[in-house]
């Protein structure tokens, strides 16, 4: 009896000598495996966060949208309104990382000294007022307010307001990216006009600017983009007047790079 106890005892020594480094060496990998896991947690949400804001654009949801939209860091002259960011304010600085971010830092210093040349000349013009600039995930946003532009239910330019827009083509005639013009208009339906809804309506005005641009400051067709939103991109709300007012514009966006190579993808 005596042999089978220390039998026994040597036993029990052996499996718990095997257990201690055992358990010792689960709680290490447990560690890495939770480290691991919160280092690569952090950066998936960054990166989904990015994908997510990217997507959104190119499928053109919430384009300047009051309600959500792009990342936009704000015009430093008048006028501006809506997501686009407050007149004047500083820059945020999570916004200007996160643009940082998604068009890389030379990218964006390079849109950032555009609209400042923009903006210090169009403040010296004295048209502040009625014309604004933003930077958002799509590049640069020359906002103008389609009442310096058009009469109500027209897409004709106004000869008056022809010296506007020639001036500020004439800051971005040396740019080589794609550039965008987006007519948009408020909620309130069409009437007494040759253009049976805002949809037309908007695309017309677009055109015009585009047709402008080729015609009287040599901008190469190849590098110009019209699109009509109508009332369906608004930056304000459609309910008061002011927000309307707002929301009647044309966009003409200096797309980023990362724009450009989309739109060399979808002409080849």
């Amino acid at each position: 009896m005596s042999k089978k106890k220390v039998q026994a005892h040597q036993e029990e020594e052996a499996g718990e000598a095997w257990l201690l480094p055992y358990s010792d060496l689960m709680t290490l990998l447990l560690a890495v495996f939770i480290v691991l896991f919160a280092v690569s947690k952090i950066d998936s949400e960054k990166a989904q966060k990015i994908a997510e804001q990217f997507s959104g654009v190119m499928m053109n949801e919430n384009y300047g949208g009051s309600s959500s939209g792009g990342i936009s860091v704000g015009s430093g002259s008048g006028g501006g309104n809506g997501s686009g960011g407050q007149s004047g304010g500083p820059l945020s600085v999570e916004n200007r990382s996160e643009l940082e971010s998604f068009m890389g830092e030379y990218e964006f210093e390079k849109m950032e000294k555009l609209k400042e040349d923009l903006d210090e000349s169009l403040h010296e013009q004295g048209m502040d007022q009625s014309v604004s600039t933003v930077i958002d995930m799509r590049g640069l946003v020359i906002r103008l307010n389609n009442a310096i532009l058009f009469d109500s239910g027209s897409a004709e330019i106004k000869p008056q307001s022809e010296d506007t827009l020639l001036h500020v083509a004439g800051l971005l005639n040396t740019v080589d990216n794609y550039i965008r013009i987006e007519g948009h208009t408020d909620n309130v339906p069409i009437r007494r006009s040759t253009y049976p809804s805002n949809w037309e309506l908007s695309t017309a005005r677009a055109v015009s600017v585009v047709k402008l641009l080729i015609d009287k400051c040599n901008f190469s067709p190849d590098k110009l983009i019209a699109v009509g939103y109508g009332e369906f991109k608004p930056i304000a709300d459609n309910d008061t007047d002011k927000g309307r007012a707002q929301n009647r514009r044309i966009d003409v966006i200096v797309l980023s790079t990362k724009y450009d190579k989309l739109e060399e993808q979808l002409v080849k």
